[in-house]
């Protein structure tokens, strides 16, 4: 089964390039260590809103965040609104 954790930012123009440039090193972090599969987005129309999804493999259904998830989304914070939200697909 497949978990997909996402986490959003809404942040300012001033500190967006910063944002951007701290996801993508997550992203990378992660592709470097093989921990889960990570990928980075822009809005299309929305400026400021940015996310990453985190996928990765579990073998059961129970619904929970994971460390990086976690640690992303409290780094995220100093960038303006998160949201973290954890899905689980067949």
């Amino acid at each position: 089964m497949k978990r997909l954790e996402m986490i959003t930012l809404r942040t300012s123009n001033p500190l967006k390039a910063d944002a951007v440039s701290c996801m993508n090193k997550f992203c990378e972090m992660a592709r470097e260590r093989g921990l889960s599969e990570t990928d980075f987005y822009i809005h299309e129309s929305i400026p400021g809103d940015l996310a990453i999804v985190i996928t990765s493999r579990v073998k059961d259904y129970k619904l929970k965040e994971t460390m990086l998830g976690n640690y992303i989304m409290e780094v995220l914070k100093q960038f303006g609104l998160v949201d973290y939200n954890c899905w689980l697909a067949d």
